[in-house]
């Protein structure tokens, strides 16, 4: 209703303006009219008084003359008295005009004016006797008190007429400004309020031939095309998730193809252990205690392989995205332990630092770990025989590389190698997608944009440290928010 109001705070003002203005013009015309009707009418008095005065000056002399003067008033509130032009005067025939103003009259001309000292009309008309070398003149003195009595009428009158019509302009606008303006601009914002929210249901139901009408369709239009459009972003988003899901796992089963081979030679040791054992109780060559030993080895050995198997079928296994509280450096070990394989069959040594740092995230176990073991086998990939690969977990303050440059805490889980590293354009294209610098089959180029959206996801981000002939770091960075938060 704010608008209304403004619109009928402006319609108001406009018309007290115009009937003020008005009033005012009225006034001061009918004063004008005023002042011109008395001074005409002193004037023809004045000059009917004065043949009179000056045919009894000449008749019976100044005194007589003089005399007769109060029986010339016009009634009592026009007073007529003869005042003398000379400077020296008597007082009692002292005009109540300064001298300078009744110049005219001493050259002979009538004079009528409004005189702000006594607040009357003064009309003086010159007296030119025969005879008689003093210059004199009658001043007629009219009260304006009808005047000014008219004056504080037609005001009154003005004032109750505009309060009148200023009361009547206000109900009606009111009335007519919340019906037309304030109650539809109130559903138009009500109905915004509820599309900022996210609710684009419930068209506004405003059937009018106007301007507001025409943005209330203009808005069910934009709602019904806001909603197609989250329908669609939704679909699209839902088959986005799906298709980084499919292939983050097809990464997942690319680092298994590759874990394969040193797995398989990591269980060939048990199962020669296994088939040996249970040869020597089949031929016989066992016997009473050396029977029940043998079994417990088959069992050991059996236990053995389960685990390695089941950390690869764990490491391969799809399952939905779930944050929980994570023990990092449980799974660096792990990791190490599953990698170990591929790292002796390339003469690497992989191992876990012995620093007591924080181990705790929140965070998928999954997709973390699916980040470690792509950074670890590109570490061992990426280092000659006899070298050594390291993961770290450390508290580190540090700035993401792009965004806020302030330094803040994060968990860092770094991955370092002694590798022949890498130069400066590797490194700047290392997360593009499909880049690799691995030789034909050994690599999609996919590996680590995959793991740099992984991290990306968690609010974190990997940085790189490399330099040819020194080896390369790969750090992880999650918020230290994340990795003291709570799982709700």
């Amino acid at each position: 209703m704010k608008l209304a109001r403004k619109l009928v705070f402006g319609l108001l003002s406009g018309i007290i303006v115009v009937l003020s203005v008005s009033a005012w013009l009225r006034v001061k015309r009918e004063v004008e009219l005023f002042d011109a009707d008395t001074q005409r009418d002193d004037l023809l008095v004045g000059r009917a008084i004065a043949n009179a005065f000056r045919h009894a000056w000449q008749l019976e002399g100044e005194a007589a003359a003089r005399a007769q003067l109060p029986s010339f008033n016009v009634g009592s509130h026009v007073p007529v008295r003869w005042v003398s032009l000379e400077p020296d005067a008597p007082p009692d025939v002292v005009p109540r005009l300064s001298a300078g103003e009744l110049a005219p009259v001493r050259a002979g001309q009538e004079l009528s004016v409004r005189s702000d000292r006594p607040g009357d009309q003064l009309t003086y008309v010159p007296l030119h006797i025969p005879g008689v070398p003093r210059a004199g003149a009658l001043e007629l003195r009219e009260s304006l008190d009808t005047e000014r009595a008219y004056v504080r009428r037609a005001v009154s009158s003005s004032v109750v007429t505009t309060m009148a019509l200023v009361a009547v302009a206000g109900f009606l606008a009111s009335v007519l400004g919340a019906t037309f303006v304030g109650r539809p601009i109130h559903q138009l914002v009500e109905k915004v309020r509820r599309v900022a929210t996210g609710d684009l249901g419930g068209p506004l139901e405003m059937v009018r031939h106007d301007e507001v009408g025409e943005l209330a369709v203009a808005i069910n239009q934009m709602c019904d095309g806001l909603a197609a459009a989250n329908e669609a972003a939704r679909r699209e988003t839902t088959a986005r998730i799906a298709a980084v899901e499919q292939l983050r796992h097809a990464d997942r089963l690319t680092t298994v193809g590759k874990l394969a081979s040193g797995i398989a030679h990591e269980l060939g040791t048990p199962i020669n252990i296994v088939a040996g054992r249970a040869a020597m109780i089949a031929g016989g060559e066992a016997s009473g205690d050396e029977i029940g030993d043998n079994a417990r080895i088959i069992v050991e050995q059996t236990e053995r392989m389960t685990q390695i198997i089941r950390q690869l079928l764990d490491f391969a296994r799809p399952r939905p995205i779930e944050k929980v509280r994570v023990d990092l450096r449980s799974m660096a070990l792990e990791t190490a332990a599953l990698l170990r394989p591929m790292a002796d069959k390339r003469g690497v040594q992989i191992l876990v630092a012995d620093d007591e740092g924080p181990g705790q995230a929140v965070a998928d176990t999954g997709q973390i770990q699916q980040v470690l073991i792509n950074l670890s086998v590109n570490a061992i990939q990426a280092t000659q025989r006899g070298g050594t690969v390291t993961i770290a977990l450390r508290d580190e303050r540090a700035a993401p590389p792009h965004g806020d440059p302030r330094p803040r805490p994060t968990l860092c889980l770094s991955v370092r190698d002694t590798g022949q590293g890498m130069d400066a354009e590797t490194r700047a294209r290392i997360f593009d997608p499909f880049f690799t610098t691995k030789d034909v089959g050994e690599g999609t180029g996919l590996g680590l944009s995959i793991a740099y959206g992984i991290v990306r996801d968690h609010g974190g981000w990997i940085d790189v440290d490399s330099e040819v002939g020194r080896g390369t770091c790969m750090s992880i960075h999650l918020p230290q928010e994340i990795a003291a938060g709570a799982v709700t």
